[in-house]
């Protein structure tokens, strides 16, 4: 999911970043955290969910199950689909998205809207994960890509940290729509962060099927896709 658009930034992204954007690194970093902590947040909810709506919480767990397989699909669709749009505007669409995903999940009056709303959450998290794993070489000179990409994805570990469980303590003493509401307003902060410090991303080669399935040449990849599979 995550090659296709690293391949292409680095084929395409000839020359190295002529200064450092660590705050545009930083505010990815703060996007990659609130997308994990969507996906994940529900794991401590399902009980509270599940007795408001009246499903159980064997039902609840599709607030799971559904957004991960949506990111599933989406992660290599999105950039197909988006062609050659601008990556910093794609990525501000799809926090965008997640924000008003979060409303309609806290604002959800069913347990089928709150599914509906999660399956935006899933295109949110795939979308972005698609562009944001191959971003740093776009931010920052070479010599410090490896560094921006490990603060890119020390949004994951934060947030199974720190993101999920404070979600789920808010959810238990406030109320698990309250829990959504708070998410939805922090996407809103990651949006104008991304809004004020990200800087065009132009997508000099789009990404196009037939780049896509090359990737399953490569072994690694291959190795990758049955690993998580599995």
């Amino acid at each position: 999911m995550t090659t296709t658009e690293q391949t292409t930034a680095q084929a395409t992204d000839q020359q190295a970043p002529q200064r450092s954007r660590w705050p545009a690194v930083t505010a990815v970093a703060l996007g990659t955290f609130l997308l994990v902590t969507a996906e994940q947040l529900p794991i401590g909810l399902l009980t509270a969910v599940g007795s408001a709506l009246s499903v159980s919480e064997g039902t609840a767990g599709l607030m799971v199950t559904v957004p991960s397989l949506v990111a599933a699909v989406a992660a290599p669709l999105v950039p197909v689909l988006v062609g050659g749009l601008d990556r910093r505007l794609l990525l501000l669409g799809l926090m965008g998205v997640m924000t008003l995903a979060n409303v309609a999940s806290a604002l959800a009056p069913s347990f089928a809207v709150l599914v509906s709303s999660r399956v935006l959450v899933g295109v949110a998290i795939g979308g972005f994960w698609a562009v944001a794993s191959g971003l740093a070489v776009r931010l920052v000179p070479t010599a410090n890509v490896p560094r921006a990409t490990a603060i890119i994805f020390g949004g994951v570990g934060a947030a199974n940290v720190f993101g999920v469980p404070l979600g789920t303590l808010l959810g238990e003493f406030s109320g698990w729509r309250i829990a959504f509401a708070t998410l939805s307003a922090l996407a809103l902060v990651a949006l104008l962060a991304l809004l004020a410090v990200l800087p065009p991303l132009a997508a000099s080669q789009p990404v196009r099927p037939r780049l896509l399935a090359e990737q399953f040449r490569n072994p690694g990849v291959r190795v990758g896709i049955l690993a998580t599979l599995t």
